[in-house]
C-alpha cells in the first residue's frame, strides 16, 4: 500500500507540474522599435523648446504652455524630460515677467496637472521643489507670493496624501515665515513638523528645520529685547 501511495503521489507531481507551466503567460516580446518611434516623435516638442531661446518671456509663456498640455499627451522619457525643462522654463518666464500670480497657480493649477498625473512621485516631488527654489531665487523679495506658492502646494500635497513632499513644502514655508517676520506662526509650523519627522527619523529635514527654529528663536528675542 505504501509503495502504491508514492507511486500515485509521484504521478500526481508529475502531472501537477507541466500544467503548472503551460497555464502561465509567455512573456511578452520585447519591442525596442516603440521606444525609438516614441523618440521621433517629440521631434515637434524639442522644436519648441529650441525656439524660445531668443523670445521675450511674454512670448515664451504661450510656447511652454502648448509643450505641457500637447494633445497627443506623450509622456515617455523623452517626452517627459522635455515637459520637466518647459514647466523650469515656465515658471522662470513668468517671474521675469512680473506675472506673479499666474506663478502662484503654476504648479498646482490645470497646466502641470496632466503632467504631474503621468510621472513618478518622487518626479514629482523633485520637479516641485526645484520650481519652488527658481522662483524664490528669482524674486527673492516676493515673500507673499513665496507663503501663497508654498501654501497652494501644501493643500495639494495634503488632498494627493503626498506626505513627503509636504514636509519639504512646509520647512520651506516655515523659512517664509520667519523671513515675513511672522515668528509665531514660523514656530507653530515648525514644532508640528518636528514632531511628524522625528517620529520618521529624516535626520535630513531635521537638521534644516531645526535650524530654521533656532533662526525664530533668535528672531523673538531680538524682538523682546527691542520692546524691553
Amino acid at each position: 500500500n505504501i509503495k502504491k501511495s508514492n507511486n500515485t503521489m509521484s504521478e500526481s507531481m508529475e502531472v501537477d507540474t507541466p500544467a503548472a507551466s503551460t497555464s502561465a503567460p509567455p512573456p511578452e516580446p520585447v519591442q525596442p522599435a516603440a521606444e525609438d518611434d516614441e523618440e521621433e516623435d517629440c521631434s515637434d516638442l524639442a522644436d519648441l523648446l529650441d525656439s524660445i531661446s531668443d523670445a521675450t518671456p511674454a512670448d515664451k509663456i504661450p510656447i511652454l504652455t502648448s509643450i505641457l498640455n500637447e494633445p497627443k499627451n506623450r509622456y515617455g522619457s523623452t517626452a517627459a524630460a522635455l515637459k520637466e525643462r518647459a514647466v523650469y522654463a515656465l515658471a522662470r518666464a513668468y517671474c521675469e515677467d512680473n506675472r506673479h500670480d499666474a506663478v502662484v497657480t503654476l504648479l498646482t493649477g490645470e497646466t502641470c496637472a496632466p503632467f504631474f498625473a503621468n510621472i513618478t512621485k518622487a518626479k514629482t516631488a523633485k520637479v516641485v521643489r526645484a520650481v519652488l527654489d527658481s522662483v524664490c531665487a528669482l524674486a527673492p523679495e516676493e515673500l507673499d507670493m513665496q507663503a501663497q506658492i508654498c501654501q497652494n502646494i501644501i493643500a495639494w500635497c495634503r488632498a494627493e496624501k503626498r506626505s513627503f513632499l509636504r514636509q519639504r513644502v512646509e520647512a520651506k514655508m516655515a523659512s517664509v515665515l520667519f523671513q515675513q517676520d511672522k515668528y509665531g506662526e514660523a514656530l507653530t509650523l515648525v514644532d508640528r513638523l518636528l514632531v511628524e519627522l522625528k517620529k520618521l527619523d529624516d535626520k535630513q529635514l531635521l537638521v534644516e528645520v531645526h535650524l530654521v527654529e533656532s533662526k525664530i528663536h533668535h528672531g523673538l528675542r531680538g524682538m523682546a529685547k527691542s520692546k524691553a
